[in-house]
């Protein structure tokens, strides 16, 4: 099976299970939603979801620290995988794009949704809120799903309006201080893009296929922080020349991949 092709199961697996509770009210595999869950009795939690608790209450609870290690564990190892193989907005995004071909107005990326980030962090202490928890697109989809969608769904039509009349993932790229604190957290993934250049034809198909549009093969630390690990790049290469390593393995010789600080080596 492809890399697409399991990307995709796994993204309607994990799309799957936010009706379990609907069909199957007190179903042991899950309860609850992205931002705090259930899951055969462990609980997890959103990494940013637990910051924003942690510093509006002014107190750190042992318990969601616990409930947060999985998470962390995953993205240490395998990068900002929570945003392309698992996150339901992606996956509704993607969804919309089958559906209407998105416009690229924007290829680059930029450093606000760490600007987002930090300001979402600072009025968490101010308000003595967990405001972005609150508003989050996530929590919103799926409550909207679970129990049905209010006035905040809004947000949720927004962002995919975002998608097909201005760019491709501009949420995700643009704004979204979720997926900027799993770019931070993923900086040192053990699994990264490696690149043959004993295969690479330059054709360039690796960087169209990007819909976070990073520069593959030759990326800069905000396009390493950027990368979700999805994989359609690797999928993308007829040459077979993009592939998935560990860190610092080498393949065929001297392979350029994406190293911590951003730059290709």
């Amino acid at each position: 099976m492809s890399i697409f092709g399991a990307r995709k199961i796994v993204q309607i697996l994990m799309f799957s299970l936010l009706l379990l509770p609907v069909v199957w009210p007190l179903n042991p595999v899950w309860i609850g939603t992205y931002l705090s869950s259930n899951v055969a009795g462990i609980a997890l939690a959103d990494p940013l979801a637990a910051v924003e608790v942690t510093l509006a209450g002014r107190h750190f609870g042992e318990p969601l620290f616990w409930s947060v290690i999985p998470l962390l564990m995953v993205t240490f190892v395998l990068g900002r995988v929570f945003c392309s193989w698992i996150c339901p907005l992606n996956t509704a995004l993607e969804l919309a794009a089958m559906l209407k071909t998105p416009k690229v107005t924007d290829t680059r990326n930029g450093w606000l949704p760490y600007l987002i980030l930090g300001v979402f962090l600072m009025a968490a202490v101010a308000a003595s809120l967990p405001l972005f928890t609150i508003l989050s697109p996530i929590g919103i989809l799926s409550r909207a799903i679970t129990v049905g969608a209010g006035m905040e769904f809004f947000l949720v039509i927004t962002i995919v309006t975002l998608e097909w009349l201005y760019d491709r993932k501009a949420w995700c790229r643009k704004f979204c201080p979720a997926g900027a604190l799993y770019g931070l957290l993923g900086k040192w993934r053990q699994l990264t893009v490696g690149i043959d250049p004993a295969r690479c034809k330059n054709c360039h198909r690796c960087r169209h296929a990007c819909t976070m549009r990073v520069n593959i093969g030759n990326c800069t630390a905000l396009d390493h922080l950027t990368c979700t690990n999805c994989g359609d790049c690797v999928h993308a290469c007829t040459e077979q020349a993009v592939y998935y390593t560990w860190r610092n393995k080498k393949k065929g010789g001297t392979v350029p991949h994406e190293s911590n600080d951003g730059v290709a080596r």
